[in-house]
């Protein structure tokens, strides 16, 4: 992708975006109504997909919410008992992850995804529910498991967004560990690693 668009994209974070996501109540409102229910029930959960790039301030909008757990899904469930859930997809030739679930009559959308992962080269590789901190009021995804998770799905444009942002702000040396635990492509595994860490981090 085109490096001018990158720092465009990039530079929104800085000149007032936390304005045009205050402009989301019912959006926001929506997904508040799930993760209070999760919060309750003392679940661990991140906001990923188009959410996390909207907390790191490259997107103004998102058509739905993905919320990334690791914990069981019975507990998930449970959780989730007073809400109406449809089981969208389990395993599958691309995605190997436990479960993901859409909670019916949520505007936008709002899915749990279980245990994501995604098949490389017929290994399961998981994404792990990593957190990068609260950002504009999202509790959001590790953008290092995002980009691997996006070039993975061959979703170019958008590993090549995330890729851009941590080298402009560096990238978690944890995440980077983590997911290079996984059975990752050879050109991928090299690509995370030639990141830069977060200024501090060795």
């Amino acid at each position: 992708m085109n490096r001018a668009i990158h720092k465009k994209q990039y530079e929104c974070a800085e000149s007032g975006i936390a304005e045009e996501i205050s402009g989301m109540p019912e959006k926001r409102s929506t997904l508040e109504s799930v993760t209070s229910l999760l919060e309750r029930a003392g679940l661990d959960y991140v906001v990923g997909g188009s959410g996390m790039l909207l907390g790191l301030g490259l997107t103004d909008n998102v058509r739905d919410w993905d919320l990334m757990t690791d914990a069981p899904e019975a507990q998930v469930r449970k959780a989730l008992a007073e809400t109406k859930l449809i089981e969208e997809s389990g395993p599958s030739e691309l995605y190997g992850s436990g479960c993901k679930l859409r909670i019916e009559g949520t505007n936008p959308e709002v899915e749990i995804i279980i245990g994501f992962a995604i098949r490389a080269d017929r290994k399961e590789c998981r994404m792990p529910a990593l957190t990068a901190g609260v950002r504009n009021g999202l509790r959001i995804a590790s953008p290092e498991v995002w980009l691997a998770a996006y070039a993975l799905m061959g979703r170019p444009e958008k590993a090549n967004l995330l890729e851009h942002y941590l080298e402009q702000n560096g990238a978690d040396r944890r995440a980077i560990i983590r997911i290079l635990e996984e059975p990752l492509p050879a050109e991928l595994a090299e690509r995370l690693n030639r990141l830069p860490l977060v200024p501090g981090q060795k």
